[in-house]
């Protein structure tokens, strides 16, 4: 499935970067599609995050992101890092005590807060004491207008950002006024920058927040969900790397165990409010037919099923991803031994797994018999295998196109 994103630089009154606003795109049209404001958050932090990757995203500047009240009061700026983002409270937002209360947890936690599209006073009064950045919108306010929002803040320890600035006038006016930031078409219309992505199955999100929400939750458990999904899997182990944690895992519940339930949690919740995808079935039937039967035959031999089954699930990521398979990886802290088998560089039992399962699939019953050969397997069990595997990714696909 493609996905797009916005990404607006802002820039200092010498025109250096200061660092980009991401903005909710649905293609290649440069324009907001009216979606939902909690929807739109959520599908930004998921492109920005997991697919495109927050630091290929961000040039080593920080990010503007829309935040709703919702999203606000519960804690989804926590995602990020405090030197990764800021926080940018959305227009309409109802500044309550619960919202100033999470914004001075915010600000005592190192965040920078900005408030967007500032056209008048309505009750920020009551927030201005933990706000960095206030983005004056140059289009819906009058000149008048801005020099009194400056003459009314300009005492305090806040930055004043001029956004929607269009014209050589507008920029000009903005210096005079003492705007230190800036943002608009007069600089640069918002790029759109796409990619391929998997997207979760949603029956999935449910079955894992049940079992991640009982008094005793069962980690094993709620891996074995995970593996049923090859989208899961992968974001699993791509939000290791956007985390910036520096270590390499094998298998799916070693990278939940890494990052904690609750972290988990987040992030199901995240990926709920985005859109469902069009992913071909049939490779992800096939993705799944893989992992089961990669898992069904390395319990046989005696190697580790939860490795072979990684190996199986992704290794159609790069046909899915349209990319490299060696690019894909990179994105992935996948053990040295697995990314080098998915790459045909290292020729391991699960390389040869997967081989057969290859061959399988294509009826090369002469190579099919070789590798059996060389597991002392009976082909019966293959059989057995292949049959159980195919019933196993036919229950899942059945389940997520009835969702």
């Amino acid at each position: 499935m493609d996905v797009f994103i916005g990404r607006q630089p802002i820039l200092t009154v010498d025109k250096q970067l200061f660092g980009y606003e991401l903005l909710h795109r649905t293609g290649n049209l440069n324009s907001f599609d009216g979606l939902d404001g909690n929807q739109a958050t959520a599908e930004v932090i998921s492109n920005s995050y997991l697919t495109f990757g927050l630091d290929k995203l961000s040039d080593h500047k920080k990010c503007f992101i829309n935040f709703t009240k919702e999203l606000i009061l519960d804690e989804t700026p926590l995602l990020f890092s405090p030197d990764s983002i800021i926080i940018e409270l959305l227009e309409d937002i109802d500044i309550t005590g619960e919202v100033i209360e999470k914004c001075e947890s915010f600000k005592a936690k190192g965040y920078t807060i900005a408030i967007d599209d500032f056209t008048d006073f309505g009750n920020y009064e009551s927030i201005l004491h933990v706000i960095d950045i206030i983005k004056v919108d140059f289009l819906g306010t009058s000149k008048e207008k801005r020099i009194e929002i400056m003459n009314r803040f300009r005492h305090l320890p806040i930055q004043f950002l001029a956004e929607k600035v269009e014209t050589l006038k507008e920029f000009e006016e903005a210096k005079a006024l003492g705007f230190k930031l800036f943002q608009g078409y007069f600089f640069s219309k918002p790029s759109i920058l796409s990619t391929k992505d998997l997207k979760p199955m949603p029956q999935l999100y449910i079955q894992m927040l049940d079992e991640i929400n009982k008094p005793m939750p069962d980690i094993q458990a709620v891996a074995t969900l995970a593996e049923k999904d090859v989208a899961l899997s992968y974001k699993l182990l791509r939000l290791i790397n956007s985390l910036g944690l520096q270590v390499k895992v094998s298998n799916v519940r070693q990278a939940i165990v890494l990052l904690g339930l609750a972290e988990v949690k987040k992030w199901i919740l995240i990926l709920m409010f985005t859109k469902d995808s069009n992913q071909s079935t049939e490779i992800l039937h096939l993705s799944l037919t893989r992992a089961k039967l990669s898992e069904l035959v390395a319990k046989k031999v005696n190697v580790n099923p939860h490795q072979a089954s990684l190996v199986g699930m992704f290794s159609l990521l790069d046909t899915i991803l349209q990319r490299p398979m060696e690019e894909v990886l990179n994105d992935l802290p996948i053990d040295d031994t697995l990314k080098e088998t998915l790459t045909n560089d290292r020729e391991t039992v699960y390389h040869h797994i997967l081989t057969m399962i290859k061959a399988l699939e294509r009826n090369d019953w002469q190579t099919v018999a070789s590798f059996l050969n060389e597991f002392n397997l009976a082909s019966e069990d293959l059989q057995s295998s292949y049959i159980d595997a195919l019933k196993w990714s036919d229950s899942i696909i059945q389940v997520a196109v009835k969702v």
